[in-house]
């Protein structure tokens, strides 16, 4: 497995994770209050949006060439920590 290969499973690990605490969110969500879901729910697609954003600057590293991969998984790297931070302040206000 190359370096290049390693880095996208890590990578779409980070993704798999985010994508399933949306869904543990939603589930959540749905037992509340109609006021909190609507501003829930206004969170979980701004989340939902950068989540797509990690995805395709994913697949852009994946589809690049051996020698162009390290200068895309910065980019990769900047919005997953984006996307880990917005889930932990929005998590730190419901919990």
């Amino acid at each position: 497995m190359s370096k290049k290969d390693a880095y996208v499973e890590k990578a779409q690990a980070k993704i798999d994770e985010q994508v399933a605490k949306i869904n543990q969110f939603k589930a959540k969500v749905d037992g509340g209050v109609a006021g909190q879901k609507i501003e829930a729910y206004e969170h979980i697609d701004k989340l939902e949006k950068k989540l797509e954003t990690a995805k395709s600057r994913l697949a852009d590293v994946a589809d690049s060439a051996e020698d162009a991969w390290e200068d895309l998984s910065g980019r990769f790297e900047e919005l997953a920590e984006d996307l880990s931070v917005s889930f932990k302040k929005f998590f730190s206000k419901r919990t």
